[in-house]
């Protein structure tokens, strides 16, 4: 079975449309690529998924390394920080995992963070940098630290006020004007790519907003997705089946 370039992964897949309650199976899988956003598995290892064509189009969904805000818990929202050596290192990480695959294009926001991991894992491959895709600015939040230790006041209220979708943050941006913004750049890009393959190097809440965009996700289920700074998503797209959705993993232990 062709894995688009996830070998040594075993693909399982999942139906993306997740039940009410937005939770899926806690599984304990060693070197496995896997859908996860359904309790609903099926696995499709060495046969193809029923119906593709040459007309799907295959988003790589990454992260931008890690900066020294990620590991100091700090909002970073549209400030522009820097990977650290561990983000340069995921970067040149996500290269070798897209080594063989051949992209028409990548994306990435305007910020540093974005724009400096997809530079190292390009390769040749033409980079755009996209103000869409940018993460959401917070307001007076930018740059607290989310640690009820060192900052209580923030870790309180931040999370009740980012998920009020009028809220601007005292200053920054609301969560509708935002997802707007997101879903906007996705299918601007979409609408360049009908097939063929291309990596988007996004943030946090900007990729849940994609995948929210795509899945027709509640705000609720997308919040709850949690890609570190390495994960990378890939997600299928055609007229004759529903879109898909791959995680890639190599360890997931049972709490």
């Amino acid at each position: 079975m062709d894995t688009h370039g996830l070998e040594p992964y075993v693909e399982q897949r999942v139906n993306a449309n997740l039940g009410k309650s937005g939770k899926g199976r806690r599984l304990s899988i060693r070197n496995t690529c896997l859908l996860c956003f359904s309790v609903f598995i099926i696995s499709i290892v060495d046969r193809p998924v029923l119906g593709q064509s040459s007309q799907t189009l295959r988003i790589y969904l990454a992260r931008h390394g890690e900066t020294d805000w990620n590991v100091e818990h700090r909002l970073q929202g549209c400030t522009d920080t820097a990977l650290n050596a561990t983000g340069r290192q995921q970067a040149a990480k996500l290269a070798e995992r897209l080594k063989g695959i051949h992209l028409d294009a990548i994306y990435s926001s305007t910020l540093t963070r974005s724009r400096d991991t997809a530079e190292i894992a390009r390769g040749q491959v033409p980079l755009k940098s996209v103000a869409g895709l940018s993460e959401r600015c917070l307001g007076k939040f930018e740059g607290k630290w989310l640690d009820r230790r060192r900052d209580p006041a923030t870790a309180q209220e931040y999370p009740k006020r980012s998920r009020e979708p009028d809220d601007e943050l005292d200053g920054g941006e609301s969560l509708n004007h935002f997802y707007a913004r997101v879903r906007g750049a996705i299918e601007n890009i979409r609408s360049q790519h009908a097939s063929g393959a291309i990596l988007i190097v996004g943030h946090t809440v900007t990729n849940q907003l994609i995948l929210r965009a795509i899945f027709g996700l509640t705000l609720e289920q997308a919040i709850s997705i949690a890609q570190p700074n390495d994960g990378l998503y890939l997600i299928e797209l055609d007229a004759g089946n529903p879109a898909r959705l791959w995680k890639m993993i190599t360890e997931v232990s049972r709490d």
